[in-house]
C-alpha cells in the first residue's frame, strides 16, 4: 500500500467532485420517484415531513460526507480493486450488499421498527447511490499516469 501523495489527493477530490455533483444532481428526483408512494399514502403519512419543512443540509452533508469517505477508502483499496466499468459495478453491488441490504435483513428479523416495503426501497435507494459512486471513482483510474 502506498501513501497517498498529492497526485493521490487530486485525484481522489476530482473523483468525489463528480460523484457529488453527479449525485446531487439525480438525487431529489430519484426521492420523489421512489417515496412519492409512501408521502400520499394516509398510514404513512405520519412519517414524513412536508418537502418544505425539510433541513436540506442534513441531506446534502450525508451525501457528500459518504462520497469523501467512500473515494478515500477506494483510494485505498484500489490495487486489490477491479478496474474499469464492471469493476465500478462489482464494487458497488458489493458495498451496498454489505452496508445496506445485510443490516436491514438482520435488524428487521429482529425488531420490525418501520414498514418493510418503506425499508427496501431506502435500501435500493442507497444503494442506486453507492453504485454509481462507485463506477465514477474506478473509471478512468489509472496508477500509471
Amino acid at each position: 500500500m502506498s501513501s497517498l501523495n498529492t497526485e493521490k489527493w487530486n485525484r481522489i477530490l476530482v473523483r468525489f467532485l463528480l460523484a457529488f455533483s453527479f449525485w446531487e444532481a439525480v438525487s431529489i428526483p430519484v426521492r420523489m420517484l421512489f417515496f412519492s408512494k409512501f408521502y400520499f399514502d394516509p398510514t404513512f403519512k405520519t412519517m414524513f415531513v412536508p418537502i418544505t419543512d425539510v433541513f436540506w443540509l442534513g441531506p446534502v452533508f450525508s451525501d457528500l460526507l459518504f462520497t469523501l469517505s467512500f473515494g478515500f477508502l477506494y483510494s485505498l483499496m484500489k490495487e486489490s480493486l477491479p478496474q474499469g466499468l464492471v469493476g465500478g459495478f462489482l464494487v458497488g453491488i458489493l458495498v451496498s450488499i454489505i452496508g445496506f441490504v445485510s443490516p436491514m435483513l438482520w435488524t428487521l428479523s429482529l425488531t420490525n421498527f418501520a414498514p418493510t416495503v418503506l425499508v427496501w426501497v431506502w435500501v435500493a435507494y442507497y444503494a442506486i447511490f453507492t453504485i454509481s459512486t462507485a463506477v465514477i471513482y474506478s473509471v478512468g483510474w489509472n496508477s500509471e499516469d
